[in-house]
């Protein structure tokens, strides 16, 4: 047992060595980061007991006292429990959320550490903030931080333009409140996100799908559409699309820019993914200006319970969306609005977005060579991944068997904008599953879980029981 117990502490001493040597910051969060990367890529196990506190700082030639903050900031942050009488032990999922299910279902940016910098810096905000609402449409400040941070995805654009809105729901709501109306037709994506859906289902809205295939919408039929339907507007993501992950390509962006101008539709651009791709691709804002509605917000890039969120509005939906926005609940809250602003004139949400955009690339290779399937586009760097299933198998009966082994997945009628029996008859995505990539709480956990679903789809549904 000895024997074990020493191998197990001088192979976790590499990645305690290599945190200390190269990471940046205080000691105690360089060791902190290192174990949190350890987790993530699976060099450590969950259950694996960490060292005695004396014993690493001997071993690594610092004080005791900055391993007992590393210790205690791995804590805070859910990678490390502490047992009395026993030592401190490598975080379960069970212990970091609070049940044994893997939750796929939740479209959640991964945990890149990013938790602890967001909780400090929120410790430092001064009470005043709390007291107060934000300005209208935000502060000057404000919509610059915001303009700068839609840099990231590709987008240039005055600060002027923008108002700040409280996530990118809340900036979804307000755009689709001034271009549209009850009755009116909006057009959008045959599998799309279901916050929309909901929405235009709620208020009178008409939905109609636009045919799609391997690549997204095809501009044909978004062109017969807007003559048969005299559409209002369309509600369209582009970029690393939820739930299938394509992206659309740049010649179909511009045939149905040119369509849309043609039609007088106002296009409600969904561009929350585009800061996560390498090199971002042109925008329906860039190609169609004055007919666009941008949404941006930092909740699947950074966190989403800062819940800030900016809507990019052309010359003549500005007074109207920044009436609604503050109608619908006045913005964030002060507080999160200036956190955000620090965040991105400090240079941390750039940070923290690339960090994800790796994570995600990671993760996406991971269920790639895993699952062995075709989810969306080859080059998705999408936090999703669009499962296809054999024939042999339904969305709920898969979700259901999937449960039944511990992972929450989506089933494909979550996000369809047409009746069931249409989704049944639609060859390209009726029959899939979404898996939300950021969920799981590292990599080790989501190799796990993948195993799991890459099991079940070798496998036919168990057959129900029958009376005889």
């Amino acid at each position: 047992m000895e024997e074990n117990r020493y191998n197990h502490y001088i192979v976790t001493m590499t990645f305690w060595t290599t945190a200390l040597k190269s990471g940046s910051g205080p000691a105690y969060r360089r060791l902190a980061d290192g174990l949190h990367a350890a987790i993530t890529d699976g060099t450590v196990n969950i259950g694996d007991r960490l060292p005695p506190q004396r014993e690493l700082a001997y071993e690594l030639g610092v004080s005791t006292g900055t391993i007992t903050r590393a210790y205690d900031l791995a804590t805070r942050r859910g990678d490390v429990t502490a047992v009395t009488g026993k030592g401190s032990f490598v975080a379960s999922p069970a212990m970091r959320k609070g049940d044994g299910a893997v939750n796929l279902r939740i479209n959640l940016p991964a945990d890149v550490g990013q938790g602890v910098d967001l909780a400090a810096a929120l410790g430092q905000r001064s009470a005043a903030e709390f007291l107060s609402y934000i300005p209208f449409g935000g502060s000057e400040a404000d919509r610059q931080a915001g303009a700068a941070y839609m840099k990231l995805g590709g987008v240039s654009t005055s600060p002027d333009d923008l108002i700040v809105t409280a996530g990118g729901q809340h900036a979804l709501t307000t755009a689709l409140m001034v271009a549209t109306k009850p009755g009116d037709t909006i057009l959008c994506e045959p599998f799309t996100f279901a916050g929309f859906l909901d929405y235009a289902r709620l208020t009178d809205r008409q939905i109609v799908a636009i045919p799609a295939d391997k690549e997204g919408i095809r501009p044909a039929a978004f062109e017969e559409l807007c003559k048969m339907h005299q559409a209002a507007a369309a509600f369209l993501t582009p970029t690393a699309q939820n739930p299938t992950g394509t992206n659309l390509p740049e010649s179909r962006r511009k045939a149905i820019a040119k369509s849309a101008f043609k039609h007088g539709l106002t296009i409600i651009e969904d561009g929350i993914y585009d800061p996560l791709m390498p090199e971002p691709p042109r925008t329906f804002h860039e190609l169609l200006p004055h007919q666009t509605l941008y949404i941006a917000s930092l909740s699947k890039t950074v966190a989403p319970g800062l819940r800030v969120g900016y809507l990019l509005c052309p010359p003549t939906f500005r007074d109207a969306a920044n009436d609604m926005q503050h109608l619908l609940g006045m913005g964030p809250p002060q507080a999160m609005a200036n956190l955000t602003t620090t965040l991105i004139e400090s240079g941390s949400a750039e940070t923290m977005t690339r960090a994800q955009a790796k994570e995600v690339a990671a993760r996406q290779k991971q269920t790639r060579t895993i699952l062995g399937k075709s989810g969306g586009s080859d080059k998705s760097y999408a936090p999703h991944f669009w499962l296809p299933l054999p024939k042999t198998w339904t969305p709920d009966q898969f979700v259901a068997a999937a449960e039944a082994d511990g992972v929450l997945v989506s089933p494909s009628n979550h996000f369809a904008a047409h009746s069931a029996h249409e989704a049944r008859s639609n060859e390209a995505g009726a029959n899939h599953v979404r898996l939300a990539l950021g969920a799981a709480p590292d990599r080790k956990t989501l190799e796990q879980a993948l195993a799991k679903l890459a099991h079940l789809l070798e496998k036919a549904p168990a057959r129900a029981s029958r009376s005889v």
